[in-house]
Order: structure tokens, then C-alpha cells, then sequence
């Protein structure tokens, strides 16, 4: 059909559009539209058919006074014929038409595409109208992607991930490629809903960064019928939206039987070596090997599919050694000769076998299953049954150059992570149809040590400074670390169609079982290094041999209690309630508004903590317990009468997150009454130093350890009896063209996020402070001035009875971003797709909430002052990003496609802050933003030279930064690391298959392309969790001219009377970081 007809027919088509709402975190598609006679009148009380063709599944519904007629409950995919008849008369039909996920899609019917078109016109229609209607649709008000599993099959995806599939949305970034850290809009990559056939796929508990329930991905590839993935969705059914909604609906059977073998492989010698020529060392191989099957068990009506997926990484063991041992990694200042004598000492201590070196092979294991029913009850009933569950084993082995890690200090987690969805789609008349899911979710994760129980011992041979570490031992955190979560989840929303209106109302329900017992330091944790003068030896190995460790810590249940009382048990119930309207207000004009009420419901409450409530006059039961959450939302879709079509879309509302459960956790395993801790060493706000006759012995003994008192200071957490899960503002505007060249569309989006309720950490066992330091900032330290040197104390008037992660959690309305993004793709056609994208963003956060334990999340974000409430750049911030994806496909021979594609990501690179590189302020961290002074501003510590002291001026002059600080604070997250290139590739090619129908395909993928022709390009400078870059350490405040001393002399800041601060890591010394390199993944599949 020539740009005339289109012209003529799509606009009025989409104009007329009265779009139905999908759900949200939908399993389904829906289509919507009228039925014009030859006339352009609409045509009343006239039969829809529609027809999925591969497994005949029908829906019929009838159109009202005005020609409109709306079907939902659709499988995704297609093909679909749609069918209008009135009289026995076929009206217009449409063939060839593909449904998205979660989208509904504009298909309008008018006579003459019955009667008047050619076969060939007829043939434009439908693709026209069916790549257009994906885009210009009344439907389409927020900002979202689909992605096809045509699309996943040719696109390059590295590792099979999530992580390479969202990456293709503008707006979202993969923030930390190592730790797989996927951030919308600059959120926290932990606030990101992830569900697959409307079951949630999220972390259950939160302690994953990558906000996944496994360190894989959740679901295979090749069960995937399509993603969608939206960052504003404002559909009142959304439960969980200030970050991405990423929503996965799995593979159906039809009526013929379909099925695939596959297999993906990697070595080390499809990986290259890094900067500094040093091979790959994370594993020596690695593959995936499944299957999927599936077909009709009565044809039209009952079908099944299957998949059952292997993946496994066959280990090389740790990479690192002793420096004169010849290993990948050598460990500095420890030799073969100093770990055997600890090996000695060990033994003579009764710790017996401390593990090996190498530790021969460890290997990652992953199974998946997935299961699923469909069911077409009637032309009007249709149901699915979804079985999914997902096993990991996976060795974790931890190490250093500047510390080996023996065996025995590894740990090892295994998780199962299984569910059970049930969907019905009903149509109950011709104006009214629901949708229902009723799921079952467990998740198990256990922590053990990967050797026999014993207390965490950590030596320095010589002296702390020297370095050369060995650490053996059950692993600190997995002496006592079990996870166990149960979810009952229930959702119906129900739609009326009253001619321009579409009313939706429902409910969600969602009730969550936890059990987490974490305990820290069960065993006891021991660290030896040389002691002062009369307190013990000059070097560790004598003080490991006689006992006298530097510093000791041990956690125990309380008098009375076991372990079983330590754990968090407690369970959380979730209720949401909405109703929203959809109205065709004009031909051009859809216009959607609503609200839902979100209510927490919480009856366990942590115990009693009577010390903490006298010391400061609040409970320690706080809970959120009926802090219900009322979320306007309102969106709207206006089509141009224009020769080629052009839509205005946006939207407002309030969105709560998907917020890590484990914080609101973290007050029933901390609320200081379930567990005794003992702690000394140099400020651990405990007995300080670890010295005098009234300490605990050492014991080997883990079931034996001794804690020298009866009691020990309470480590407390807390929420405000206010605190809310976090609630964001959101507002979308979203502009699209089709432009007159080759089916272009252009995109303008903008979006803004404004923080109503997010996270705030305080430590409320502070203390007062007790004077101001030269920049304003309040100082802790007992004395002026103090460094965090031995037998200074910080926090000098906080509360004895508490330790210093005594934290509070809280909420603050401070906190925003802005998202530009401007793309132009091309739907695939002629052989080819393709997009380019540029987004702009800006983002800023309080805290970045980057761990699952409370004190973390406090201790590991910069400030100017502890507690202080401010806003700055977000850790998940990135500026400015550049995408762009290119798909040629064609058959050579026969119907055997060769493809080939390209995927390029280039964006800023991750912010860091210029900290003191010790603890500047006294409250015992190392968290604190550096004061950059200009010439004068402070002095040198004693012995300074004059030419270091002038190059440190120096560097900051030429520093594009901190240039511009002098006089002032530094920021948080106030610099930056370069830029980020990366380009991936993909080669595919059909062969034919044994029988006929049947096809091979081989794949190659290029992770990283641009490095495998420069060591140097492709790869990420990241600064050194959590974030912060010493400028100089502190070495107290001058009291006569009121200046800070500034020690500049150590080996992070100087060589010689050269300043150099240590330079920003591109990770060239972590041999298992396989994002840092270029890599090859081969693929071989069989499908019939």
C-alpha cells in the first residue's frame, strides 16, 4: 500500500483507538480498535474474531454503537487473524498481526481492506499497521521497551543474561558490569521489580547488588517469549515502580510439536588476556547445555511446554600464592617460607588443617526447570500453569595481592529458588473481562564455610604496614548464615468497557514468610600483627604463636538463648487496592486517571530492647505496621492528524519501590537483646588496645570461644515509627515521529523523579561532638588533635552500653533525577533493524543503600558530617550514554538465515569522591569527603619536604577537578572515571536440519570487540568500592592557627617528593574479572 492509503487509514485508525489497560507485570497482550464500513461509519454490533493461528485459540467479541471493540487475555507472539462479520458478512479481516507483552495493539478493521484492496495492498496494511500500531497506540503513555525472542536470538548476549538484554532500553544502564548492578534512571539497582509470568524474580531477602535471587540469571533465554521492560508505568496495577518493571512472559506450546537442544561453550582460550598480558583465572571452562520441548495434548485446546537448562563453570581454584610461589597472582611481602610457619603454629595451637593454597578445583553449577500448562477453556476461558525453579551451587573464593586467602576462608552458597503461578484470562460478557494469578514463591539460600568449623584467624607475619596477609578459617559472615522465604502472592483486576470509558478495578495481595539467621563472628575472629612494647612481640608470627592477637571479636547468642533465637523470623503482609478510568476523551485525546493504596500489615514485632528505650527515649519495635501509601497516578496518548503519524504521551504519579526486605530485617537480628557481642582491638569502641589480664584466651575451638564478661555492647537497629518502604514521584513526557525514510521513528522522552520517602541512615550512638574541626565539620575525637591513631577514642561522649552500628533508619524527601533520552530505530524490514539512542541524565541520592546490613549502608557514604541529611550525586549516576544496534539478516539459500549484528554501549564512567584516607572527624569510620586547600590552607606533617608538599599543589592545579575545590569540601561523587566503550557482536548461521522442518544454527559471540584490538580499549576504570580516592590522610588539627595537618608521605599518596594519589583501577590485577576483556561464546543449537 502506497504512503497515501497508509497515510489515510493508520492515523484515523490509532486516532480512534480506545485503548484497554494492560495489567501490570501482564503475562498477556490485548488488542484494540474499530470497525469502519467502506464509508468510514462505524459498524455496530458486528463480530471480532481473533485467532491465534499456531494454536487456534479464539476470542470473540463484539463491537459497540460506535464500531469499538477491545479483546484482552491474548498470548503474546503470533500470528493472529482478525476477522469482522456482521449478518453472516465478512466485514474486513487483517492477517499476519503479533502481539507484544503487556502492549495493546491497534488493529483496526474498514471494508474496503475487505473488498476493495489488492492482495498486495492488503500485504502493506498489515505490515504497516502492525510495526506502526506498536508504537503510535493510544495504549502507550509511559516509557517502555519490548524485546521480542526473535530479537534476543540474533542480538549478541554475552553470558545469556539479563543484564545484556535491558542494557538495549536507553534509559537503563548496567551501572557495575562486575557486580551486574542494573540502575533505571539513576536508582538503586536494588529498587528494579523483576518478574517472569507475573511472578516476582526479584532478590527475595535484598543481599544481592545485582537485585537477582541468584549470582546467575533467573531464567533461561530460551524460555523467554518476550520482555517488556518499562521505567514509567502508570497503570494503577503497577505495584512497585521508582525503579524498572522488568517483566518476562514465557514460551507457550501450539498445535504442533516444536522443541530445540542447545549448547553454549566458553574456555580461557576464547578469552583474552588483560593490560598487563595475564590470562583469564576465573574458571578454566565453562557451558550450558538444555533442551525445550513443547505441543498440544488435545489440539485447540490443552498444550504444554518444557525446558530443563545445565550450566556449569568448571574452576581453576584460587589464582593466588605466596610471591615467591610462582602463582597467576602473587601476594606482596609474603614468602612460602613465613606461611609455612603458620601452618606450623596453626597446628601446634590445635586449629589443625588450614586449608591449601590453590585449592584444587571449584566449580559453579546452575540447573533450571520450567514447566507449563496452557488451557483454552472456551472461546471465553482461558488458563496457564507455570512450574519454574532455579538451583545454584557456588563456590566463592576471596583473595588479594596483598592477601592470600587459604581454603578454608572460603565459603560456599547454594540457593533454590522455586515457584508455582496459576493465570485466568475470562471474558464474562461483551463489556466486561478479568484477569487472575494466584502464585506460590520459596526461596532457600545457605552460607556455609567451604571448610571444617574453626575461628576466623587472620596474620601478618611481620606488621600491619608491611602487609603480606594469610587468612584461613570459617569465613566471618558464613559461620552461622541461613535464609529461608515463603510467598503467597493473589492479584484480579477486572475491566468494564462502557463505550468511551474503560473502568479497571482490583486488588494484589502478597504475603512473605521470612527466616534469616545471620550472625556474624560466631566462631570468633582473630587477628595477629606486631603489638606495642611490653604489650607483646614487634611481629605477628611470635604474637600468633603465643596467643596474643591484636584484636578479637565474638558474637553469641545471649544468656539463655541458641541460635534459633537470634534469627529474624516475621512475616509481612501487603494489600493494594486500586480502580482508574480510561477514557477516549476526542478521537485524538486518551487520557487515563487513578489511584491505589498500598497497606503493609505487620504484626511481629523485634523484642523488647528496655536499655535502649531508657537511653533514648524510643521503642525498638517500630515496624511499618499500617503506614498505608495513597498513589494518584494520571497518563495520557494524543495523536496528530498528520501525514505520517506523530504522538504526544506522558504521565504524573506516586510509585512505591521494590525495597531489599532485608532492611526492615535488620531490626529483628539487631535489636540488641538476642546476641552478646565482644569486641577489642584499636577502635572497635570496645576494650581498646587488645591488652591486660582480664581478656579471653585464645581458643581454637569454634563451639568454645571465651568472651572475658557477661554482657557486651548492644548493637541496635531501628526504624522511625514514621518510616515508609521508599515512594517516589514520577513524571514522564514522551514525544514520537514517524519520519518519511525507510519506517524511521523518532523518540523524545524526558523523565523526572522527585523522592518523597527515600532512605536515610543515622547513627543515633554518635555522641555529641566535641568541637568543630578547621572546615566546619564536627569532630568526635576525645582530643584536638586526635587521629585514629591507638589510644585515641572516637566518639568520645557516645553511649558506652552501644556500639557504633547503632543505626536508624529512616526516610528523606531529598533526592531527585532528570532523564533526556532521544533515539531513532527502525523496525526490522528489508534484511535490517536498527536504533541509536543518546540519554542524558541526572541523578543525586542521600544514601546509596549499597549493602543489606544497616551499619554498611551508614559506614559507606561519604559525608561532610556524620547523620548529615543532604543530597549529592547518586553512586548509580551516568550522565550521558550512547547506544546504538544494527541487525542484518538474509537467506542466501533456501529459508537458512545469516545474521549478523552489533551492539555498542558507550557512557560515562562511574563517580568517586576525594575522602581523607582515614578517619578525619572521629566517629571511627573512614567516610569522610576531604577538604581541598589552597596553598597555605594547612600544614604538612613534620618532615614533609618542601618539593612534595609543592607537588601536591601541583597535581591539585592540574587536576580538572579538584582545581575547581580549592578553598572547599569536596563533594560526594563530585569526580569521575573516563569514559566507557564497548562494542559486542554477534554471528549466526541456519544450516539445514536431519528431517525436514528441522534447522541447525551456529553462533558466535564477541564480548568486547574493540578489545580484542586494543588491550587498552574496552575496558572500566572504577574506583575501589565503596567509592572513595584518598586525597591525604589525616594527621590531626595544628590548635594555634587552627589548620589541619595533612599527612601526605605514605605509599597511597608519594613516591619520593612526587605526590601521586593511587590511581584509579581498571581492575588489571583482578584475573577473574572477565568484563575487562575480550571474550568469545560459541552457541550450537538443533530446533525442530
Amino acid at each position: 500500500m502506497n504512503s497515501r492509503i497508509r497515510a489515510k487509514l493508520l492515523p484515523l485508525a490509532i486516532a480512534s483507538l480506545l485503548a484497554a489497560p494492560a495489567f501490570a507485570q501482564d503475562t498477556s497482550s490485548a488488542i484494540s480498535g474499530r470497525v469502519l464500513d467502506a464509508a468510514g461509519k462505524p459498524v455496530a454490533n458486528a463480530d471480532v474474531k481473533l485467532v491465534h493461528e499456531p494454536s487456534g485459540t479464539t476470542k470473540i467479541v463484539q463491537t459497540d454503537a460506535e464500531g469499538r471493540y477491545s479483546a484482552q487475555g491474548l498470548r503474546v507472539g503470533g500470528p493472529f487473524d482478525v476477522t469482522a462479520t456482521k449478518g453472516g458478512q465478512t466485514v474486513a479481516e487483517q492477517t499476519n498481526v503479533f502481539l507484544q507483552l503487556a502492549q495493546t495493539n491497534a488493529v483496526n478493521l474498514t471494508a474496503e481492506q475487505a473488498a476493495g484492496a489488492s492482495a498486495q495492498a492488503l500485504e502493506g496494511v498489515t505490515v504497516s499497521a502492525n510495526s506502526l500500531s506498536q508504537t503510535f497506540s493510544a495504549d502507550n503513555k509511559g516509557l517502555s521497551t519490548n524485546i521480542s525472542n526473535k530479537e534476543l536470538e540474533s542480538i549478541p548476549t554475552p553470558g545469556r543474561s539479563i543484564q545484556n538484554v535491558v542494557r538495549l532500553d536507553p534509559r537503563i544502564v548496567v551501572s557495575d558490569r562486575a557486580r551486574g548492578e542494573i540502575s533505571a534512571v539513576g536508582q538503586n539497582s536494588r529498587y528494579n521489580n523483576i518478574t517472569v509470568d507475573s511472578v516476582s524474580a526479584n532478590d527475595p531477602f535484598g543481599l544481592n547488588a545485582n537485585g537477582l535471587p541468584t549470582l546467575g540469571t533467573p531464567i533461561s533465554q530460551d524460555a523467554i517469549q518476550e520482555y517488556n521492560i518499562s521505567t514509567a508505568n502508570y497503570d494503577v496495577a503497577t505495584r512497585r515502580g521508582v525503579g524498572a518493571n522488568i517483566n518476562a512472559v514465557t514460551k507457550s506450546g501450539t498445535n504442533d510439536f516444536h522443541g530445540s537442544v542447545y549448547y553454549v561453550f566458553q574456555n580461557q582460550n576464547m578469552i583474552g588476556d588483560n593490560e598487563l598480558n595475564k590470562p583469564y583465572a576465573g574458571f578454566d571452562r565453562q557451558f550450558t547445555a538444555g533442551g525445550t520441548v513443547g505441543g498440544p495434548i488435545i489440539k485447540d485446546k490443552l498444550f504444554f511446554f518444557g525446558l530443563y537448562e545445565k550450566s556449569k563453570q568448571i574452576g581453576s581454584g584460587s589464582p593466588y600464592g605466596p610471591s615467591d610461589s610462582g602463582a597467576a597472582i602473587p601476594v606482596k611481602n609474603l614468602t612460602t617460607a613465613q606461611l609455612n610457619s603458620i601452618r606450623s603454629i596453626a597446628q601446634n595451637l590445635g586449629l589443625g588443617d588450614i586449608g591449601t593454597v590453590g585449592g584444587g578445583n571449584q566449580n559453579l553449577q546452575d540447573k533450571r526447570y520450567l514447566g507449563k500448562l496452557d488451557w483454552n477453556i472456551t472461546d471465553n476461558h482461558r488458563a496457564s500453569f507455570t512450574y519454574n525453579e532455579t538451583k545454584e551451587q557456588k563456590p566463592i573464593i576471596t583473595g588479594s595481592d596483598t592477601k592470600l586467602v587459604l581454603s578454608s576462608g572460603w565459603y560456599n552458597t547454594t540457593a533454590d529458588n522455586k515457584s508455582y503461578a496459576l493465570h485466568f484470562y475470562d471474558d464474562w460478557s461483551d463489556i466486561f473481562s478479568s484477569d487472575t494469578t494466584v502464585s506460590y514463591a520459596k526461596f532457600d539460600q545457605n552460607r556455609v564455610p567451604n571448610g571444617p568449623d574453626m575461628p576466623d584467624v587472620t596474620v601478618y607475619p611481620t606488621t600491619f604496614a608491611n602487609g603480606g596477609a594469610v587468612e584461613f578459617g570459617s569465613e566471618f559472615s558464613s559461620q552461622a548464615n541461613v535464609l529461608s522465604v515463603k510467598s503467597w502472592n493473589a492479584a484480579w483486576a477486572g475491566s468494564l468497557y462502557l463505550g468511551d470509558h474503560t473502568v479497571k478495578g482490583g486488588f494484589d495481595y502478597e504475603k512473605d514468610d521470612y527466616y534469616n539467621l545471620f550472625l556474624q563472628g560466631a566462631f570468633g575472629s582473630y587477628t595477629f600483627e606486631e603489638l606495642p612494647a611490653g604489650q607483646g612481640a614487634n611481629n605477628g608470627l611470635a604474637n600468633f604463636a603465643n596467643g596474643n592477637y591484636w584484636k578479637y571479636s565474638y558474637n553469641r547468642p545471649a544468656n539463655g538463648l541458641g541460635l534459633s533465637d537470634v534469627a529474624a523470623k516475621y512475616s509481612l503482609q501487603q494489600w493494594g487496592v486500586f480502580l482508574q478510568d480510561t477514557w477516549q476523551a476526542t478521537q485524538n485525546l486518551s487520557v487515563q486517571y487513578g489511584f491505589r493504596v498500598d497497606i503493609p500489615l505487620m504484626n511481629d514485632k523485634p523484642l523488647y530492647n528496655a536499655t535502649y528505650a531508657n537511653a533514648y527515649g524510643q521503642t525498638n519495635q517500630y515496624n511499618i505496621d499500617g503506614h498505608r501509601i495513597f498513589q494518584p497516578r494520571m497518563s495520557f496518548n494524543y495523536q496528530f492528524n498528520t501525514e505520517h503519524m506523530t504522538q504526544l504521551r506522558g504521565g504524573a504519579g506516586l510509585f512505591v519501590t521494590n525495597q531489599p526486605a532485608v532492611w526492615l530485617g535488620n531490626i529483628f537480628s539487631n535489636s540488641g537483646v538476642t546476641q552478646t557481642q565482644f569486641v577489642c582491638g584499636p577502635n572497635s569502641g570496645g576494650v581498646a588496645p587488645c591488652t591486660g589480664a582480664n581478656l579471653p584466651a585464645f581458643s581454637p575451638n569454634a563451639n568454645a570461644q571465651n568472651d572475658g564478661r557477661a554482657g557486651g555492647q548492644m548493637t541496635v537497629n531501628t526504624v522511625t515509627k514514621d518510616w515508609n518502604i521508599p515512594t517516589a514521584w514520577k513524571l514522564s513526557l514522551g514525544f514520537d515521529k514517524e519520519l518519511p525514510w525507510w519506517g524511521l521513528i523518532a523518540t523524545v522522552d524526558y523523565e523526572h523523579i522527585d523522592q518523597r520517602d527515600a532512605i536515610y541512615f543515622k547513627n543515633i550512638n554518635l555522641g555529641a561532638p566535641v568541637r568543630s574541626a578547621p572546615d566546619g565539620r564536627d569532630n568526635y575525637f576525645l582530643t584536638n588533635g586526635a587521629t585514629n591513631s591507638t589510644g585515641q577514642r572516637s566518639r568520645a561522649n557516645a553511649n558506652s552500653k552501644f556500639s557504633g552500628s547503632t543505626i536508624e533508619l529512616g526516610n528523606t524527601s531529598k533526592g531527585e533525577a532528570d532523564s533526556l533520552a532521544l533515539s531513532m530505530k527502525k523496525n526490522f524490514s528489508n534484511d535490517w533493524s536498527g536504533m541509536v539512542g543518546f540519554t542524558w541524565t541526572r541523578s543525586t541520592e542521600v544514601n546509596p543503600g549499597t549493602s543489606s546490613v544497616a551499619s554498611s549502608n551508614y559506614n559507606n557514604n561519604f559525608v561532610l558530617n556524620s547523620n548529615e541529611d543532604k543530597a549529592s550525586t547518586s553512586n548509580y549516576s551516568t550522565p550521558r550514554r550512547v547506544i546504538a544496534a544494527l541487525t542484518w539478516q538474509h537467506a542466501f539459500f533456501g529459508d537458512y538465515a545469516t545474521t549478523a549484528s552489533m551492539f555498542y554501549d558507550g557512557h560515562s564512567a562511574a563517580p568517586y569522591t576525594w575522602a581523607f584516607g582515614n578517619d578525619a572527624n572521629g566517629d571511627g569510620l573512614t567516610n569522610d569527603v576531604a577538604f581541598v586547600p589552597k596553598e597555605g590552607q594547612v600544614e604538612f606533617k613534620a618532615g614533609t619536604s618542601a618539593a612534595l608538599q609543592q607537588s601536591f599543589y601541583d597535581y591539585i592545579q592540574n587536576n580538572d577537578y579538584l582545581k575547581h575545590e580549592q578553598g572547599k569540601t569536596a563533594a560526594r561523587n563530585g569526580d569521575r572515571a573516563g569514559w566507557i566503550n564497548q562494542i559486542d557482536l554477534s554471528f549466526s548461521q541456519e544450516i539445514p536440519g536431519i528431517f525436514k522442518g528441522n534447522k541447525g544454527l551456529i553462533k558466535f559471540d564477541i564480548y568486547n570487540f574493540t578489545n580484542m584490538l586494543n588491550k587498552h580499549w574496552g575496558i572500566e576504570k572504577r574506583v575501589n568500592f565503596p567509592g572513595g580516592r584518598g586525597l591525604a590522610d589525616y594527621a590531626g588539627i595544628d590548635t594555634a592557627t587552627n589548620k589541619y595537618i595533612y599527612d601526605i608521605t605514605g605509599k597511597n599518596y608519594s613516591s619520593g617528593n612526587n605526590y601521586q594519589p593511587l590511581a584509579i583501577p581498571t581492575y588489571v590485577n583482578n584475573n577473574d574479572d572477565l568484563a575487562q576483556r575480550w571474550s568469545v561464546q560459541l552457541t550450537v543449537k538443533y530446533t525442530f
